[in-house]
């Protein structure tokens, strides 16, 4: 099998981000969803990626290798996907260290002319969502290492709970994330 440019651009994609659903591929890779689900198809044959059923909506889940924290891992790739659909990503990165914290992602996006700054948690375990870690980073001033403002915090969480009189911005979404808002 001759892999093309685009083909190698996604199994990047996949190792960088570690599991993408069909939607997702096709929405960056592809002009038309029945192209992306060919080549997928044809890649998975081949060898160059794997793939696995979901059971929620039949879409396909596709991974290089199958990530431990699958769930967790699926929705950082889903946020960045609806971040697209929403608006211009200037950066999207997974696990990045700053200083003590080391959110899920760390993105950009310009939306109505507005550049914003985003840090995302995805809490599905049962530990909790630590929202003491962003307050320290905060009134620390250590964002101000990274960011020339402290970025808004969207959770991606069923059941984070997040101070009312917090100085930091946090926006929480379900884990369904059909209700996303920018």
């Amino acid at each position: 099998m001759m892999l093309t440019r685009r083909d190698l651009d996604i199994i990047s994609f996949l190792e960088d981000y570690r599991i993408a659903t069909t939607s997702t591929i096709a929405k960056i890779f592809f002009p038309t969803d029945n192209a992306c689900r060919k080549r997928l198809k044809t890649l998975a044959d081949n060898n160059r990626v794997k793939r696995a059923r979901m059971t929620m909506n039949y879409d396909y889940m596709y991974y290089v290798k199958k990530p431990s924290k699958l769930p967790h891992d699926l929705l950082v790739t889903e946020f960045y996907r609806l971040l697209i659909l929403n608006s211009k990503v200037i950066h999207y990165k997974i696990d990045k260290e700053l200083g003590d914290i080391r959110p899920d992602a760390i993105f950009a996006f310009e939306k109505d002319n507005r550049q914003c700054l985003g840090l995302l948690e995805v809490e599905i375990s049962n530990k909790g969502f630590n929202y003491d870690k962003y307050d320290k980073f905060y009134k620390s001033g250590a964002y101000k290492e990274f960011f020339p403002i402290m970025p808004t915090v969207y959770v991606v969480s069923n059941t984070a709970k997040i101070p009312r009189d917090t100085p930091i911005k946090f926006i929480k979404m379900a884990t369904n994330m059909n209700d996303f808002r920018l």
